[in-house]
């Protein structure tokens, strides 16, 4: 069925072990322990106020709770991008 499981199996080690190994280093060093900030990295600090149609009531509440009140968001800010 296969040319050969030796081949194969050996060849499978070697491209899937490396980022395992990559993976767990990571973990082990914390460097995935904070997802949250990870994540707000991206935007600038005007941009967490933009009112997001997407969200929760219960999201939407929070940010307003960390970042103050919500704006509306400029279209010409989200043109450039589409």
């Amino acid at each position: 069925m296969f040319a050969n499981s030796v081949v194969l199996i050996t060849l499978t080690l070697v491209i899937g072990l490396p980022p395992l190994v990559c993976l767990f280093m990571a973990l082990s060093a914390g460097q995935l322990d904070d997802g949250g900030s990870s994540a707000e990295s991206i935007f600038e600090e005007q941009e967490l106020r933009y009112s997001r149609p997407w969200e929760t009531r219960r999201q939407m509440q929070d940010r307003v709770q960390q970042h103050g009140n919500l704006m509306n968001n400029p279209r010409a800010e989200w043109e450039r991008w589409l």
